[in-house]
């Protein structure tokens, strides 16, 4: 199967590798996505248009959706709203289709970085908290400084992944692409 490039411009993770890192907040805070209740696009929106550009299935459709909505009360009870609304409008305004099938959103940095320093941490150490508290793997702190380019990555491959899909990945499956796009 090919998979294709997910490293973004100066060594940050792409924007669609940030999208799933932002998407599977539920694991540490460090980053979240949703519909908070602003003027901001919704998830439907944000899914709509990540679909319209790589494709999708109903049901990868379906778990976009499901990703973000489950964020909303996370982002609301973190108080992060403003920031989330600013990433989220920056995201729609931003997206566009490269190539015929990469969704990508740059120039949101700004906005990302608020949103996740409101969150309280960055996806790598989202990564390590999954690992240590909900899969039970041995883990240890990440440093901050170094949560760029390929081990950023694939720490948003790990916050977007089930335990069991870390533990024994599905060759092909959406971890395994996602860790091989890296």
């Amino acid at each position: 199967m090919e998979t294709k490039n997910r490293q973004g411009v100066r060594g940050r993770p792409s924007p669609l590798a940030r999208l799933g890192a932002w998407l599977a907040l539920g694991v540490g805070f460090a980053s979240f996505a949703g519909s908070a209740g602003g003027c901001s696009p919704g998830a439907s929106e944000i899914c709509e248009l990540k679909c319209a550009c790589q494709g999708c299935t109903e049901a990868e459709r379906d778990d976009c959706i499901a990703d973000i909505e489950s964020t909303v009360t996370l982002a609301e009870s973190k108080g992060c709203t403003s920031q989330y609304d600013a990433w989220l409008v920056c995201v729609e305004s931003e997206a566009e289709c490269r190539e015929g099938d990469t969704f990508a959103f740059d120039g949101c940095d700004i906005e990302e970085d608020a949103l996740a320093e409101c969150g309280g941490g960055n996806q790598c150490s989202a990564a390590a908290r999954k690992l240590c508290n909900e899969c039970n793997f041995v883990c240890s702190d990440p440093d901050p400084d170094k949560c760029t380019g390929r081990y950023a990555c694939e720490s948003a491959c790990i916050v977007n992944a089930t335990c069991a899909e870390i533990a024994s990945p599905t060759p092909g499956g959406t971890f395994d692409t996602c860790m091989q796009g890296c």
